[in-house]
Protein backbone atom coordinates (compact mmCIF):
# COMPACT_ATOMS: atom_id res chain seq x y z
CA UNK A 1 0.00 0.00 0.00
CA UNK A 2 1.50 3.21 -0.92
CA UNK A 3 0.60 6.92 -2.00
CA UNK A 4 1.30 7.64 -5.45
CA UNK A 5 0.45 10.01 -8.47
CA UNK A 6 -1.68 6.99 -10.19
CA UNK A 7 -4.40 6.68 -7.41
CA UNK A 8 -4.17 10.49 -6.86
CA UNK A 9 -4.85 10.22 -10.84
CA UNK A 10 -7.38 8.10 -10.44
CA UNK A 11 -9.40 10.05 -7.51
CA UNK A 12 -8.85 13.30 -9.88
CA UNK A 13 -10.10 11.55 -13.14
CA UNK A 14 -13.53 9.99 -11.61
CA UNK A 15 -14.59 13.49 -11.06
CA UNK A 16 -14.22 14.84 -14.67
CA UNK A 17 -14.50 10.93 -16.47
CA UNK A 18 -16.39 8.94 -14.02
CA UNK A 19 -16.92 6.36 -16.88
CA UNK A 20 -13.31 5.97 -17.88
CA UNK A 21 -11.83 6.16 -14.48
CA UNK A 22 -14.44 3.30 -13.23
CA UNK A 23 -13.61 1.19 -16.39
CA UNK A 24 -10.12 1.56 -15.49
CA UNK A 25 -10.65 0.80 -11.40
CA UNK A 26 -12.65 -2.45 -12.26
CA UNK A 27 -10.01 -3.86 -14.80
CA UNK A 28 -6.36 -2.44 -13.30
CA UNK A 29 -8.01 -2.26 -9.19
CA UNK A 30 -5.81 -1.46 -6.19
CA UNK A 31 -7.98 -0.84 -3.50
CA UNK A 32 -5.50 -0.38 -0.90
CA UNK A 33 -3.64 2.69 -2.67
CA UNK A 34 -7.04 4.61 -2.94
CA UNK A 35 -7.93 4.00 0.55
CA UNK A 36 -5.09 5.49 1.40
CA UNK A 37 -5.25 8.39 -1.13
CA UNK A 38 -8.59 8.93 -0.03
CA UNK A 39 -8.58 9.12 3.67
CA UNK A 40 -5.10 11.10 3.37
CA UNK A 41 -6.60 13.77 1.49
CA UNK A 42 -9.57 14.13 3.25
CA UNK A 43 -7.85 13.97 6.79
CA UNK A 44 -5.33 16.48 5.64
CA UNK A 45 -8.46 18.73 3.95
CA UNK A 46 -10.24 18.63 7.20
CA UNK A 47 -6.94 19.40 9.13
CA UNK A 48 -7.09 22.45 7.52
CA UNK A 49 -9.98 23.62 8.99
CA UNK A 50 -9.21 23.38 12.74
CA UNK A 51 -7.16 26.04 13.68
CA UNK A 52 -10.14 28.48 12.29
CA UNK A 53 -12.67 25.78 14.73
CA UNK A 54 -10.73 25.69 17.33
CA UNK A 55 -9.95 29.47 17.38
CA UNK A 56 -13.18 30.33 17.23
CA UNK A 57 -14.13 28.28 20.17
CA UNK A 58 -11.47 29.93 22.22
CA UNK A 59 -12.92 33.04 21.48
CA UNK A 60 -16.94 31.86 22.48
CA UNK A 61 -15.38 30.22 25.68
CA UNK A 62 -13.32 33.47 26.79
CA UNK A 63 -13.52 33.80 30.38
CA UNK A 64 -16.50 36.94 30.72
CA UNK A 65 -15.99 37.34 34.83
CA UNK A 66 -18.79 35.06 35.84
CA UNK A 67 -17.81 32.59 37.63
CA UNK A 68 -20.19 30.31 37.16
CA UNK A 69 -20.64 31.02 33.68
CA UNK A 70 -16.84 30.83 33.09
CA UNK A 71 -16.81 27.44 35.10
CA UNK A 72 -19.51 25.89 32.47
CA UNK A 73 -17.81 27.14 29.85
CA UNK A 74 -14.40 25.39 30.65
CA UNK A 75 -16.13 22.17 31.68
CA UNK A 76 -17.91 22.00 28.04
CA UNK A 77 -14.34 23.15 25.85
CA UNK A 78 -12.80 19.43 26.27
CA UNK A 79 -15.94 18.06 24.73
CA UNK A 80 -17.17 20.59 21.98
CA UNK A 81 -12.88 20.12 20.85
CA UNK A 82 -13.48 16.64 21.00
CA UNK A 83 -16.71 16.66 18.30
CA UNK A 84 -14.85 19.79 16.34
CA UNK A 85 -11.59 17.09 15.69
CA UNK A 86 -14.03 13.61 14.76
CA UNK A 87 -16.19 15.98 12.57
CA UNK A 88 -13.01 17.33 10.66
CA UNK A 89 -10.62 14.04 10.78
CA UNK A 90 -13.56 11.01 10.15
CA UNK A 91 -14.90 10.88 6.80
CA UNK A 92 -18.33 10.49 6.68
CA UNK A 93 -19.84 7.34 8.38
CA UNK A 94 -22.85 7.78 6.35
CA UNK A 95 -20.95 7.17 2.99
CA UNK A 96 -17.99 4.99 4.52
CA UNK A 97 -20.68 2.08 5.55
CA UNK A 98 -22.58 3.00 2.00
CA UNK A 99 -19.17 2.13 0.48
CA UNK A 100 -19.44 -1.55 2.78
CA UNK A 101 -22.76 -2.30 1.82
CA UNK A 102 -22.63 -2.40 -2.04
CA UNK A 103 -19.75 -4.03 -1.85
CA UNK A 104 -21.46 -6.88 0.71
CA UNK A 105 -24.48 -6.83 -0.97
CA UNK A 106 -23.32 -6.89 -4.75
CA UNK A 107 -20.64 -9.73 -4.57
CA UNK A 108 -22.95 -12.31 -4.95
CA UNK A 109 -24.75 -10.70 -7.19
CA UNK A 110 -21.57 -10.47 -9.42
CA UNK A 111 -21.00 -14.11 -8.17
CA UNK A 112 -16.79 -12.38 -9.23
CA UNK A 113 -14.07 -14.37 -8.82
CA UNK A 114 -11.50 -13.60 -6.04
CA UNK A 115 -9.00 -11.82 -8.23
CA UNK A 116 -12.01 -9.17 -9.82
CA UNK A 117 -13.12 -8.62 -5.74
CA UNK A 118 -10.31 -6.20 -5.53
CA UNK A 119 -11.98 -4.14 -8.19
CA UNK A 120 -15.22 -4.17 -6.45
CA UNK A 121 -13.40 -2.46 -3.26
CA UNK A 122 -11.55 0.11 -5.90
CA UNK A 123 -15.27 1.16 -7.50
CA UNK A 124 -16.45 1.69 -3.86
CA UNK A 125 -13.25 3.97 -2.61
CA UNK A 126 -13.21 5.47 -5.74
CA UNK A 127 -16.89 6.24 -5.36
CA UNK A 128 -16.04 8.04 -2.39
CA UNK A 129 -13.94 10.65 -4.37
CA UNK A 130 -16.77 13.02 -4.09
CA UNK A 131 -16.35 13.51 -0.48
CA UNK A 132 -13.34 15.68 -1.10
CA UNK A 133 -15.37 18.34 -2.88
CA UNK A 134 -17.23 18.61 -0.11
CA UNK A 135 -14.04 19.15 2.25
CA UNK A 136 -13.00 21.66 -0.48
CA UNK A 137 -16.46 24.00 0.45
CA UNK A 138 -16.52 23.33 4.02
CA UNK A 139 -12.61 23.90 4.06
CA UNK A 140 -13.67 27.25 2.00
CA UNK A 141 -16.54 28.22 3.83
CA UNK A 142 -14.75 28.08 7.41
CA UNK A 143 -12.45 31.05 6.29
CA UNK A 144 -14.70 32.77 4.27
CA UNK A 145 -17.81 33.09 6.42
CA UNK A 146 -16.87 32.84 10.04
CA UNK A 147 -18.97 34.69 12.46
CA UNK A 148 -17.59 37.54 14.33
CA UNK A 149 -18.83 37.36 17.22
CA UNK A 150 -19.33 33.53 17.52
CA UNK A 151 -21.25 31.48 19.89
CA UNK A 152 -19.86 27.96 20.82
CA UNK A 153 -22.74 25.80 18.73
CA UNK A 154 -21.18 27.93 15.41
CA UNK A 155 -17.63 27.33 15.95
CA UNK A 156 -18.63 23.44 15.86
CA UNK A 157 -20.80 23.48 13.10
CA UNK A 158 -19.07 25.86 11.06
CA UNK A 159 -18.08 24.00 8.47
CA UNK A 160 -20.89 22.06 8.18
CA UNK A 161 -22.83 25.39 7.30
CA UNK A 162 -21.94 24.07 3.67
CA UNK A 163 -24.98 22.20 2.42
CA UNK A 164 -25.55 20.97 -1.17
CA UNK A 165 -29.28 19.27 -0.14
CA UNK A 166 -32.55 20.15 0.49
CA UNK A 167 -31.54 22.97 3.07
CA UNK A 168 -30.47 24.76 0.32
CA UNK A 169 -34.27 25.86 -0.61
CA UNK A 170 -34.98 26.72 3.41
CA UNK A 171 -36.15 30.07 3.17
CA UNK A 172 -37.37 30.72 6.98
CA UNK A 173 -36.28 33.10 9.68
CA UNK A 174 -35.96 30.32 12.03
CA UNK A 175 -33.85 27.28 12.01
CA UNK A 176 -34.53 24.24 10.00
CA UNK A 177 -36.39 21.70 11.63
CA UNK A 178 -34.17 18.86 12.61
CA UNK A 179 -35.49 16.05 10.60
CA UNK A 180 -34.97 18.80 7.47
CA UNK A 181 -30.58 18.73 8.90
CA UNK A 182 -30.87 15.00 9.32
CA UNK A 183 -31.74 14.95 5.78
CA UNK A 184 -29.84 16.91 4.39
CA UNK A 185 -26.45 15.73 5.88
CA UNK A 186 -27.54 12.07 4.36
CA UNK A 187 -29.39 12.82 0.59
CA UNK A 188 -27.78 15.49 -1.40
CA UNK A 189 -25.87 16.21 -4.36
CA UNK A 190 -22.46 14.61 -2.78
CA UNK A 191 -23.88 11.75 -1.61
CA UNK A 192 -26.12 11.47 -4.84
CA UNK A 193 -22.80 11.80 -6.54
CA UNK A 194 -21.41 9.13 -4.90
CA UNK A 195 -24.43 6.67 -5.62
CA UNK A 196 -24.21 7.71 -9.55
CA UNK A 197 -20.26 6.96 -9.37
CA UNK A 198 -21.20 3.11 -7.48
CA UNK A 199 -23.62 2.47 -10.31
CA UNK A 200 -21.16 3.01 -13.25
CA UNK A 201 -18.46 1.16 -11.04
CA UNK A 202 -21.42 -1.91 -10.89
CA UNK A 203 -21.94 -1.63 -14.75
CA UNK A 204 -18.52 -1.77 -15.79
CA UNK A 205 -17.90 -4.91 -13.46
CA UNK A 206 -20.86 -6.24 -14.51
CA UNK A 207 -20.04 -5.82 -18.19
CA UNK A 208 -23.33 -4.66 -19.73
CA UNK A 209 -25.70 -2.13 -20.11
CA UNK A 210 -26.71 -0.55 -17.05
CA UNK A 211 -29.35 -2.37 -15.16
CA UNK A 212 -31.90 -0.98 -12.70
CA UNK A 213 -29.94 -2.86 -9.67
CA UNK A 214 -26.67 -1.22 -10.50
CA UNK A 215 -28.90 1.55 -9.22
CA UNK A 216 -30.83 0.38 -6.74
CA UNK A 217 -27.98 -1.23 -4.94
CA UNK A 218 -26.12 2.03 -3.93
CA UNK A 219 -29.34 3.62 -3.46
CA UNK A 220 -30.49 1.19 -1.29
CA UNK A 221 -27.58 0.99 1.10
CA UNK A 222 -27.09 4.76 1.13
CA UNK A 223 -30.59 4.70 2.94
CA UNK A 224 -29.95 2.18 5.19
CA UNK A 225 -26.72 3.78 6.03
CA UNK A 226 -28.28 6.91 6.48
CA UNK A 227 -31.05 5.24 8.88
CA UNK A 228 -28.10 3.67 11.06
CA UNK A 229 -26.14 6.45 11.35
CA UNK A 230 -28.97 8.55 12.65
CA UNK A 231 -30.11 6.50 15.38
CA UNK A 232 -26.29 6.17 16.46
CA UNK A 233 -25.13 9.86 15.86
CA UNK A 234 -26.62 10.49 19.65
CA UNK A 235 -24.68 7.67 21.56
CA UNK A 236 -21.27 8.90 19.84
CA UNK A 237 -22.14 13.13 20.10
CA UNK A 238 -22.97 12.30 23.62
CA UNK A 239 -19.64 9.98 23.99
CA UNK A 240 -17.35 12.49 22.49
CA UNK A 241 -19.45 15.35 24.65
CA UNK A 242 -18.70 13.56 28.13
CA UNK A 243 -19.99 14.97 31.04
CA UNK A 244 -20.44 18.49 31.04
Amino acid sequence: MRFGVEPVRRVVTVLVDPAGATRSAATDPNPWSLALTVFTIAIVLGALSLPRQLALLGEALAPLGQVALDLHHEAMRSGLTRVILADRLLLSPTLLLAAGLVVLVSEPILSLADDRRKGLWSIALLGLAPLLVQEVGELTLTYLAAPTDPTPGQAVDLANRFVTGPLLFWRGETPAPLWLQILNSRLNLVTLWCVALWAMGLRALDGGRLQPWHVAVPLTSLGIAGVVTWIGTPLVTAALLGRP
